[in-house]
Order: structure tokens, then sequence, then C-alpha cells
């Protein structure tokens, strides 16, 4: 039952509605300028409350802060390094913006708007993505909470990522990198280009994980960098994967071996202890890609090829080398795969669509001897 009441203001007459919350406790509603719109809110409230979304006032009016605590602190499932990420994320691009909002408050307006902002405060297209992913998850916990009808960060339109082309090196290419980096380095160039490892499982490889009776690698940890400290993790996919070694870098290896501990790293910094991307990348490949870049032209390996430029690559485009070297050698989508590490073989279609030649030649051979073996054209 809901009780109409008027009461004075600094600013004249006003109405408030007094009525009883589902769960038995009273409150009221102020502010209605007239008599009118008070029974109109009333009735409105009263549907409202017959409805299992509804929700008080006080439940509307938490604020988001708690929630993206709450959000953030979840962390079972994830990898150090993705609970690094969104938290840094977070921390610049959600919490200043959101924390100290209401959920009553939030609109897909106001979602937009936020995106607009952190977008001309210089946040890029993938960081826009990353955070609108990490704060949807918020929105949709509240959903789950029954404290939202709806997600209003739903649909919201996001810029686009311009993807980077991939660096792929052909087998003259690596060996014209090798030339150019320092001895030292060479092995682990060759390695994560034939291998297809990402860098922290090369890394984190010891001698016990090299078979070289049956040239098999065996996957099983990946280093990673994680506020300037390693953390030792298992690969990205959480699965364990054996992958083939090539003979060439295998057998080089294997010599390398005589005298170390089935426990000592393959590929150990200088100094001792694990290699950091960051350091090796700055040091060692940048400066070689770059030497090899300047010395292509005048190369061996680029005479009479066509290939006239050495491309400028990433330590990750070894990675796409070994699949593309991989796809030109024959080899199928669920070998790739595999080698890769990749959960599901449409990731590797994705990743490598470009890889695999649209040559229908064979399909449109069979295709033909099926419809003239019928007399297909005598019938057209």
């Amino acid at each position: 039952m809901a009780t109409i009441r008027e009461y004075e203001t600094a600013k004249g007459k006003r109405f408030e509605v007094g009525y009883t919350k589902p769960d038995g406790g009273t409150t009221r509603k102020r502010g209605f300028r007239t008599k009118r719109d008070a029974n109109v809110w009333s009735a409105a409230n009263v549907v409202a409350m017959s409805k299992p979304t509804y929700r008080t006032q006080s439940d509307l009016s938490q604020k988001l802060g708690p929630f993206i605590d709450e959000f953030l602190a979840r962390r079972a499932t994830l990898a150090a390094t993705t609970i690094a990420n969104r938290a840094a994320v977070a921390g610049k691009w959600i919490t200043p913006y959101w924390s100290e909002t209401s959920l009553e408050a939030l609109t897909k307006k106001s979602v937009r708007a936020w995106v607009e902002s952190i977008h001309a405060a210089g946040a890029g297209a993938q960081t826009i993505q990353k955070a609108h992913q990490i704060f949807g998850g918020v929105l949709e916990e509240c959903v789950e909470q029954g404290l939202l009808t709806g997600n209003p960060a739903r649909g919201v339109k996001l810029p686009t990522v311009v993807t980077r082309e991939h660096g792929y090196l052909s087998a003259p290419q690596v060996a014209h990198l090798l030339d150019e980096a320092q001895e030292r380095d060479r092995m682990l160039i060759a390695f994560l280009a034939f291998s297809g490892l990402r860098f922290g499982e090369a890394a984190a490889l010891t001698f016990a994980d090299l078979d070289f009776a049956n040239n098999v690698v065996r996957v099983r940890r990946s280093a990673t960098e994680v506020r300037g400290e390693l953390v030792l993790g298992p690969p990205k996919n959480g699965k364990a994967r054996q992958v083939p070694g090539v003979p060439q870098v295998m057998e080089p290896l294997r010599r390398r071996s005589a005298g170390r501990a089935a426990h000592d790293l393959v590929f150990a910094a200088p100094e001792g202890g694990m290699l950091r991307l960051s350091t090796w990348r700055r040091r060692v490949f940048a400066p070689a890609v770059q030497r090899a870049i300047a010395s292509w032209p005048a190369s061996d390996f680029a005479r009479g090829t066509v290939m006239q430029h050495f491309p400028k690559l990433t330590p990750h485009d070894l990675r796409h080398t070994a699949a593309s070297l991989g796809v030109s050698a024959g080899v199928t989508v669920p070998l790739v795969q595999s080698m890769l590490g990749h959960a599901k073989p449409s990731i590797t279609l994705d990743v490598y669509t470009g890889l695999f030649p649209a040559d229908f030649d064979p399909l449109v051979a069979k295709l033909e001897e099926l419809a003239s073996g019928s007399g297909i054209a005598n019938r057209l």
C-alpha cells in the first residue's frame, strides 16, 4: 500500500510516495512536483516490484568500485601475465572512470562516452578492446547477481585493431639472419625459426626436454616476465606438447649438451639464469635484424631471387616463420596446429590463412571428371 504526502521545500510544494518493499521494509521516494506525477510513479513502481528483476534504490546506489575489485581478484584460472595485464589496464582505464559510479547511472550511452574518453586520452584500439572486455565482465557479473537487468557494455562499437602483417622468412633468409647474428646467439634464432616455439617456451627448456634419439622437443613450461620478474608456468593453452626437432638444429644442440646436467637451461642468459625477451630483443635480435636488412641486397642469397627486401621482424615472427616453412613443405593444418600448440585448428587457419594455398586445380579436375562422366554439358 502506497501513501502520497505533500511537503514544503525552499523551492515550493513537493510530493513524496511512501511504500512497502518486497522484503517488508518501508521507504519513500521524494521530489515529485505534482500529485499526479507521484501517482504515476507509484503505479509503475507497484508493477516493477511484482517482477523478479526488481531492485531497491539501495541496490542500485551501490558503487562499481567493489565490483571491479572483486572481478580482478578472481585469479584461479588465469596465467600470471593475464592477471598482471588485467590489473594494469583496469588501474589506468577502468577504475579511475567507474569506481565511484552507481549501478543506476550505468547506461549504454555512458559506456560509449567512456570509450570515447579513453580513446581521446591516448588508449589504442587494442587497449580499448581489452578494457571493454574487462569492464563488460564486471557488468556481466552484476547481471548474474540480479543487480542489472542487462549489460550496457554489450553491443558498444569499439575501434578496430589494425593487425600488423606477420614477418615470414624463407630458409635462405634465416641463414642470412644467422650470418648477421653473433655466434653465441645463432642457436636460439635457428631453433625458434624451425621449431615454432614461443620465446618463453624456449627460454624455459632444459636439456631434459630434448630427446635427441627421436628428434623431439618436449614443451612443458613457459617463462614470462611479469612486472620485471620472470615467472614459470605452463605453456599458453595450459597443455604440454611434443614438437619435432629438425636434425640440422638438434645435432648442434646435442653437442652443446655434452657435460651439461639434465636440469640445465638449453638457452641461458650470458650472466646465467633464464633469458628475458625484453633484453634479448633489444640487445640481440633487433641489431641482428637491422644488419640483415642492410646487407641483404648484396648477399649471395638475394641474387637471382624475387625477394628484394629482408623483412623487419620481431622475435615472435620466428614462430610465424616456422609455420610458413612448414606450410611451404606441404604440412597439413593439424600438424601445424600441433607444432605451434594452438588449442584448435581454427586458430591456426585464422592466423595463417594466407599461407595455405587456394589452389583449386585439383578440385576442379575432380569435379570436371564427375561432370563429364555424367554428360552434364550435353544437357545444357
